[in-house]
């Protein structure tokens, strides 16, 4: 008798876990109903880029609400060096980079790069989704009030990645996007062509209201 209502409590526990999944809300990318904000840039979103002749390199940032509470919850930066330069330090590297803010999180992925004698680090990426991939069970999230980057070429012999969005060539993929809030995250996704590295259009967001 005590077996069986072990048995009987390991099942209405799992019942109940399933049905908790079933009732969860999927958030895939690409799609979204009555239930999100959603938002059409016309025209799509572009950082401006202003060239500085003395570091031969341009660079632009600019900002995007998307609750609108009147409070900038992404700042995209974007920076370029000029052919001419033959070192890249850290004053001028070039990059695409993502500041993220009031709970804003990116969907990332992690790769690992040699550092010398053996030994590896890692570095966290702006992941690229294609169309209709779920979001809301996406394990690698990035921090809020924190940086990470689209792409880079990093100043380093032994950094020998450059990023998901880095080799893209008029390529329409999704940034994983959630918003920490008091009840727990409401999801969403940004909308992106990348034409070249140099021309990177943010046409749309959707985030779960």
């Amino acid at each position: 008798m005590k077996n069986l209502l072990h048995l009987m409590l390991i099942f209405l526990l799992i019942f109940n876990s399933c049905k908790k999944e079933d009732n969860k809300k999927t958030v895939t990318s690409g799609v979204y109903d009555a239930t999100f904000n959603f938002h059409e840039f016309s025209p799509p979103f572009k950082v401006n880029l202003k060239k500085d002749t003395v570091n031969h390199y341009s660079f632009g940032a600019d900002s995007i609400d998307f609750n609108l509470d009147r409070n900038f919850d992404l700042v995209i930066s974007q920076r370029l060096t000029d052919k001419s330069v033959s070192r890249i330090d850290q004053n001028n590297f070039p990059y695409c980079r993502l500041q993220l803010k009031n709970g804003l999180e990116v969907a990332t992925r992690k790769e690992t790069y040699p550092i010398g004698l053996g030994d590896y680090s890692s570095i966290d990426w702006v992941d690229s989704l294609h169309y209709n991939t779920r979001i809301d069970n996406i394990s690698e999230w990035s921090a809020t009030n924190t940086s990470r980057f689209m792409w880079a070429v990093a100043p380093t012999s032994f950094l020998n990645t450059n990023g998901c969005w880095y080799y893209f060539t008029n390529v329409e993929m999704y940034i994983g996007l959630r918003m920490k809030t008091d009840s727990g995250y409401k999801f969403g996704w940004m909308k992106v062509n990348e034409i070249s590295r140099e021309n990177i259009f943010f046409f749309s967001y959707a985030m779960e209201k």
